[in-house]
């Protein structure tokens, strides 16, 4: 197996984020979380390295989100996080033409910055769609991937959620302030992100920290205006090349989500048919359950 290292540039805010400086000149944000040692780079300047024999995960967040949408304590023995921000969101700049194949491209340059050969993807919700297309576009890049509570594509939503909203790109600016109302507060946010379920609203509440960390996503996830979120929705409405997909994908769905119900993974799950399929359903879960299960959820993505 191809070693798999990040290397880091190293100016890092006071809050661990870094930003990457992508070929058309935005900047991609991004956290590394996990086993990490300081040594040289060629150069004799100063870089920041995973342990080479730690696996690396990219972590690709929900919508409205960002790379916040983490248990409050993220860390896994053993295992080198990626957290980033999809343009638009958190400390990554706006890309006003971000599409599903675009920010798939933009992760996999990132990778190639961190000097990541193989890497494993953990998803949550709509950020299946985004590593579903990473894994479709760079297949040699993607050694695994996990979808938690992923969305299906609007184009399964007849069949997968009857009674989800449906939308085409002209209302995507109308429905994000509706989805995070422009004069949000972290006290809204995280009302916003506790959710009306209940069973995601436990799974929030039964880690300590969890809802203001959720809420402070939601809070990033605008922090640059609602285009990276009105970006985001357009993209629910593209299909990812399922068929392209050959690494082995992992879906674990929540019986209780109301949000992505299980109906989306069945779905995503027939459209793989290249890849070696899992799917596993949580019995009373919500849409929440990562925050209670991501050391788990990273093990296996990680392939430990």
């Amino acid at each position: 197996m191809p070693e798999r290292r990040a290397t880091i540039a190293p100016s890092t805010d006071a809050d661990g984020v870094q930003r990457l400086d992508l070929a058309d000149g935005r900047r991609l944000a991004y956290e590394l979380v996990g086993p990490t040692a300081r040594n040289e780079n060629d150069s004799g300047e100063g870089a920041v390295s995973s342990d080479p024999a730690a696996p690396v995960v990219l972590v690709v967040h929900g919508t409205p989100d960002s790379r916040l949408a983490t248990p409050p304590d993220p860390a896994v023995p053993g295992v080198c996080q990626v957290l980033i921000d999809r343009p638009g969101f958190g400390d990554s700049d706006v890309d006003l033409g971000a599409t599903l194949a675009s920010v798939a491209d933009d992760l996999a340059e990132l990778c190639g910055h961190l000097g990541v050969e193989q890497v494993g993807v953990m998803a949550w919700s709509a950020g299946a769609l985004f590593g579903l297309t990473l894994a479709a576009r760079h297949s040699a890049l993607v050694s695994r991937l996990v979808l938690a509570a992923p969305l299906a594509p609007a184009e399964s939503w007849p069949v997968a959620a009857p009674d989800r909203f449906g939308f085409d790109e002209a209302d995507v600016a109308d429905i994000a302030p509706l989805l995070v109302p422009p004069d949000v507060d972290l006290d809204l946010a995280i009302t916003i992100a506790l959710g009306d379920e209940a069973p995601h609203r436990t799974e929030v509440e039964a880690v300590p920290g969890a809802a203001q960390r959720l809420g402070e996503s939601v809070l990033a996830s605008v922090r640059s205006g609602t285009v990276g979120l009105e970006r985001d929705l357009a993209a629910q409405l593209t299909t990812p090349d399922l068929a392209a997909v050959v690494a082995p994908c992992h879906l674990v769905l929540g019986e209780a989500d109301a949000v992505c119900p299980p109906a989306m993974g069945a779905w995503l799950a027939e459209g793989l048919v290249s890849a070696d399929v899992t799917v596993e359903t949580l019995p009373g879960a919500g849409h929440a359950f990562p925050l209670v299960r991501w050391a788990e959820l990273i093990t296996a993505a990680a392939g430990l």
